[in-house]
C-alpha cells in the first residue's frame, strides 16, 4: 500500500508508506522534519493531527464494520442457501443475529449521537455567556468539553459494538461451517 507523495526539502520526491497519523504528521505546518526538530509549531497543531487520525480511524471502523456484517451474511447465504438451512442451523442463525443486531445498534446510537450533539450546538448557541465559562474551565482533567460525558460514552459503545458484533458473528459463521453436516 502506498501514501501520498511528497516532495521533500532536496526537490526529490518520496513516496510515503505511512499510517494516517504519519500523515498527518507529514502535512504538519511546520513542513519537513529534521532530526531533533519537532513535528508541530505548537501543541495545538499536535491535538489537530490526532483528532484527523481518529477521525479517520473512526470512519475506517464504520466501513470495514460495514463490510464484515455484509460478508457475514453472504457467507451464510452461500454457504447453507437458503433462510430455512440457516434457520437449521443455531451458530448460522446466531451469527445473522448478531451482524443485524449490530447494524440496528449502529443506527439507534448514530441518531442518538446526532441527537447529543445538536442539543449540545443548541446550548452553545442559546447561552454563549455558560458556553465560554465551560470552554474556560475545559483544560480540567477528564471534561469532554466540547461534547458530554454521554456523547463521549455512546461513542465508545458505538465503537466498541461496531468493532465486537461484527467478528463475533464471523467467529460463529465459521463454527456453523466447522459443524455443518456435510452432505
Amino acid at each position: 500500500m502506498s501514501g501520498p507523495i511528497q516532495k521533500c526539502g532536496t526537490g526529490r520526491i518520496l513516496q510515503l508508506v505511512a499510517t494516517p497519523c504519519q500523515v498527518a504528521e507529514a502535512d504538519s505546518p511546520a513542513g519537513p522534519v529534521a532530526p531533533g526538530h519537532r513535528f508541530y509549531k505548537s501543541p495545538d497543531d499536535g491535538i489537530e493531527a490526532i483528532r484527523k487520525g481518529y477521525s479517520y480511524w473512526t470512519e475506517k471502523l464504520t466501513d470495514t464494520s460495514l463490510q464484515l456484517s455484509f460478508a457475514v451474511i453472504a457467507a451464510n447465504w452461500a454457504v447453507f442457501g437458503s433462510v430455512n438451512a440457516i434457520r437449521q442451523n443455531a451458530w448460522s442463525e446466531a451469527s445473522i443475529a448478531l451482524v443485524l443486531a449490530g447494524l440496528g445498534l449502529s443506527v439507534v446510537c448514530a441518531w442518538w449521537l446526532g441527537e447529543l450533539c445538536r442539543k449540545q450546538l443548541r446550548h452553545a448557541l442559546d447561552d454563549s455567556v455558560h458556553w465560554q465559562s465551560e470552554f474556560e474551565v475545559s483544560t480540567q482533567v477528564g471534561n469532554p468539553w466540547p461534547f458530554t460525558h454521554w456523547i463521549q460514552n455512546l461513542g465508545l459503545v458505538m465503537r466498541v459494538a461496531k468493532t465486537v458484533l461484527p467478528l463475533l458473528a464471523g467467529v460463529l459463521f465459521i463454527v456453523a461451517l466447522i459443524l455443518a453436516p456435510t452432505v
